[in-house]
């Protein structure tokens, strides 16, 4: 009987945290760059009720690194990537990743995120002898006539290698490859990919969820309290 209870409460923790990461992808689906997360479960909340001491077991959100619309805002410093990759900031925890493509120019010459972070390139972080910045669609730098550096675009083998850190940054468990073909559009920004229809949806789905969890809950409990008056009685 007990088994119930702990398989209800377990299935209404997991709905609060999946709700707590669609909020967080709708609080930021006007975020440039941004990759909404999702909340992986080991087994099903129907496998724990039909499974003697099984429960669902909430696991590390994962980064969905499936790309985001993209627009043209005609500024040279704004670029987006055209398929899979990230770009690579050195930051003063590390690098770290990011699809969000803003970048400016610091007074000396140091090319920056729009976080404000070294954008890192084949050989290091970038800099720039001039005003000038051109790229190539194959993250290729130039400025003032001259070839700069690569882009460093990374690229890893599993998507659940990523995690959320601070600034709207992604951090890595194992080491980045840098992509062999990237395709890089100057000009452009890319959007998250985040639908707020598809959040919505599945917010509306564990609050459901949630209901029926609670609802298991409280016939479990009345139940065992009749049992317990019973052989009171």
């Amino acid at each position: 009987m007990t088994r119930g209870l702990h398989a209800a409460a377990a299935g209404m923790q997991v709905q609060l945290g999946r709700q707590d990461v669609y909020a967080n992808n709708l609080a930021n689906a006007g975020t440039v760059g941004y990759r909404r997360a999702d909340l992986s479960v080991e087994q099903s909340f129907a496998e724990a009720l039909g499974q003697a001491g099984a429960l669902p077991v909430p696991r590390a959100s994962t980064i969905d690194v499936s790309p985001g619309p993209v627009h043209e805002t005609g500024d040279a410093f704004d670029l987006a990537i055209d398929g899979p990759g990230l770009f690579t900031l050195q930051t003063e925890r590390g690098l770290r990743y990011t699809r969000d493509g803003r970048m400016r120019v610091a007074p000396d010459g140091r090319l920056l995120s729009a976080s404000g972070h070294a954008v890192m390139g084949r050989e290091g972080p970038i800099s720039l002898p001039g005003p000038e910045f051109l790229v190539s669609a194959r993250g290729q730098v130039f400025s003032e006539g001259q070839f700069v550096d690569d882009l460093f675009i990374a690229e890893f083998d599993a998507a659940d290698a990523l995690q959320r850190d601070t600034d709207g940054l992604l951090t890595a468990g194992r080491g980045p490859r840098m992509a062999a073909n990237p395709h890089v559009l100057q000009g452009y920004v890319e959007e998250a990919n985040v639908s707020v229809v598809r959040e919505m949806t599945q917010m509306m789905t564990g609050l459901r969820a949630f209901e029926a969890s609670a609802a298991v809950l409280r016939q479990t409990d009345e139940t065992l309290g009749t049992l317990i008056q019973s052989a009171g009685a």
